[in-house]
């Protein structure tokens, strides 16, 4: 009976979405990193950053050790074709967010450094803020967007 109830309390858990709260109250929404085929040295990393604060953040580089690099890019509409524009940074306005989603911003993760990453696995990100702050994140690796989210098959603790 135990076993059951623990089960259950485990399955509610695993439905609700995972946000990570920083102590400015940032709060991170459902990150995820795209799964790859095995030869694929480069994936795109995705959230939804939350600032209910009164005060603009701007979020300035992010890192994982998992990666060479990663970059702010935005998949856009130009002649026709879509393109990623590099961002040096990305603001998020107070009282606001920034999605980054397939066919939008997105987080560009470079230069793989470890294994092929597959469904299930997790990639660490540190989010770098331009007043020095930074913030944790484990993003899951996934073939789509997590919770039914939308995907349109776009681009390929605060310390």
């Amino acid at each position: 009976m135990k076993t059951t109830a623990l089960s259950r309390l485990a399955l509610l858990c695993s439905a609700l979405p995972l946000a990570v709260s920083a102590n400015d109250a940032l709060n991170i929404h459902t990150p995820w990193v795209r799964e790859v085929p095995p030869v694929a040295d480069d994936s795109a990393g995705y959230m939804r950053i939350e600032n209910p604060t009164d005060t603009d953040r701007t979020l300035v580089d992010a890192e994982s050790e998992q990666f060479e690099r990663a970059e702010f890019h935005e998949s856009v509409e130009q002649d026709g074709l879509m393109r990623m524009r590099h961002h040096e940074s990305l603001e998020i306005p107070a009282g606001g967010e920034v999605a980054l989603e397939p066919g939008g911003y997105h987080l560009m993760l470079i230069g793989r450094r470890v294994d092929a990453l597959q469904a299930g696995d997790q990639v660490d990100i540190r989010l770098i803020f331009d007043d020095g702050r930074t913030l944790d994140v484990s993003a899951p690796v996934s073939r789509d967007a997590p919770n039914g989210g939308d995907d349109d098959g776009g681009h390929h603790d605060h310390h």
